[in-house]
């Protein structure tokens, strides 16, 4: 599709006119190539080359720039749009092209290749759009897509192409949509439920479930819903030849920590079912010099307990709350250690052996009770390593 701005008139015009006048005057290296480009040009379309040549850098001064990070092609396509006002979006090209117009502040073909996706969402990519919307602030393109989803909400929670961390998740994404408006939603909550694969949720999440069930009162919406579901469950849950047989659930890989006296300890997470690796909020900003630290994944949640600083081995605990991204101040540990095992069982945590803060191995098991945030030791190894 060759989309044409409308909305450009004057600065068009201006545009044409100074590519009418002495030509270029500035070389710009990208990848293997080398384009001739007039700045005031380039600079009426981009705040990011406005910045570069009008804005006192070292590059306001330069004849030939060198520009890593962008692709040649597409910077061909943002070059011409800069000469005739319109630019080629396929669905080979439209989101190299955002991007690239994103980090170069072509903010009029970024719009372009915004409203082109938005023409192009669908029931199987409405989710994945989402995503994408929010990584490159398209605002537009984020509510069309949501849109979408709650359009079909049944239809992609039947869906066993849905990436979810756990099956838990589906249930409470679920309720937060109901809480959202009971009054209206209530009626579809067996609906709803009905999708999820009971199957699979977490024996922690229902123990959950169960406690919140007991909560004393009509008053409580959550508490009389799962009451509601205590009572009538959906056939799927009463019927197991009914009931989904594959879990749509993945493992994640999450990578934290790396080189010291950064100005970030960044966290990234790897998502095997798709290939792709996604930058995380990383640890507090108090922890930029903690290493050694033990870790591990506890439903929704990722624990980080102990390791050493500059100061010494620490016992402190924290945790990422995955929906959310939002880390949260836990209990300390009994006992500081560094390099120590963790692992999670259900709602208790347990820290292994380790390092103390004489350097000496500490053969202790360390349990955490997660719903009360207590700790507490168990027993001592045999074999302390």
């Amino acid at each position: 599709v060759t989309v044409p701005d409308a909305s450009h008139g004057q600065r068009v015009l201006k545009g044409l006119r100074l590519q009418a006048e002495p030509v270029t005057d500035t070389i710009l290296e990208i990848g293997q190539r080398l384009f001739q480009v007039n700045r005031g040009a380039l600079s009426l379309h981009s705040r990011y080359f406005e910045a570069m040549f009008f804005g006192g850098t070292r590059e306001s001064s330069e004849h030939h720039i060198v520009i890593r990070g962008v692709d040649a092609e597409t910077f061909q396509v943002l070059l011409e749009f800069t000469r005739t006002a319109k630019v080629l979006i396929t669905l080979h090209n439209v989101t190299r092209l955002l991007e690239t117009a994103d980090f170069l502040q072509f903010e009029r073909v970024k719009r372009m290749c915004e409203k082109f996706l938005e023409r192009e969402l669908h029931v199987s990519n409405c989710l994945s759009l989402m995503a994408y919307a929010q990584c490159f602030a398209c605002p537009e393109l984020h509510a069309s897509a949501l849109s979408v989803a709650l359009t079909h909400w049944t239809e992609l929670l039947q869906n066993d192409d849905l990436f979810v961390p756990r099956e838990d998740v589906i249930f409470d994404t679920v309720m937060k949509w109901i809480m959202q408006d009971p009054a209206s939603r209530e009626d579809a909550f067996l609906d709803l439920v009905g999708q999820v694969r009971v199957t699979f949720l977490s024996l922690s999440f229902l123990d959950t479930l169960v406690k919140r069930s007991r909560c004393p009162g009509e008053k409580d919406t959550s508490a009389r819903l799962l009451k509601k579901l205590d009572s009538c469950p959906p056939l799927s849950w009463r019927n197991v030849e009914l009931s989904h047989c594959t879990s749509r659930s993945y493992e994640t890989l999450y990578v934290l920590g790396g080189k010291h006296d950064k100005e970030e300890q960044e966290l990234f997470q790897f998502q095997p079912k798709s290939g792709t690796w996604h930058l995380c909020s990383p640890l507090q900003r108090r922890n930029l010099i903690q290493y050694a630290v033990a870790a591990v994944g506890a439903g929704l949640y990722l624990y980080v307990l102990g390791g050493s600083t500059d100061e010494g081995i620490i016992p402190d605990v924290e945790r990422l709350a995955l929906m959310d991204s939002q880390w949260q101040n836990m209990s300390p540990m009994v006992q500081p250690v560094e390099r120590a095992g963790a692992v999670s069982v259900g709602t208790r945590l347990y820290v292994v052996c380790g390092l103390d803060e004489k350097g000496d191995v500490y053969g202790g098991v360390q349990r955490l009770d997660m719903e009360k945030d207590i700790w507490d030791v168990i027993s001592f190894s045999p074999l302390p390593r």
